[in-house]
């Protein structure tokens, strides 16, 4: 249950970081609604894995699941640059936060 936990939790990061975006473009009417929401969610949800997954591995599945949707985010939506190196490091984070999970 905490790894599903803190699944959700990096996933809400991808939208608090969305949201940020949102407010550089100046769409505060649903940027800031979405900041609160996304961060409290996000970071409510991670104090809750913590509890039954070490702070070391939590924090670390947590930045890398944040890493890795907003790279994906910035190539598939908001129109970023693609290239090897980026799908390249991004596997380098998949297989490390998989290792995390393995070695807990």
């Amino acid at each position: 249950m905490s790894w599903l936990l803190l699944i959700a939790s990096g996933i809400l990061e991808i939208f608090v970081v969305k949201s940020i975006r949102d407010l550089i473009h100046k769409k505060y009417r649903t940027a800031i609604p979405l900041y609160i929401v996304s961060l409290s969610a996000s970071l409510f949800l991670l104090h809750m894995a913590m509890k039954n997954i070490d702070v070391s591995i939590s924090y670390a599945v947590y930045t890398g699941i944040g890493v890795i949707g907003t790279i994906l985010m910035g190539i598939f939506f908001w129109g970023e640059r693609k290239s090897v190196e980026k799908f390249f490091y991004v596997g380098v984070i998949v297989t490390g936060v998989i290792t995390l999970k393995l070695a807990s």
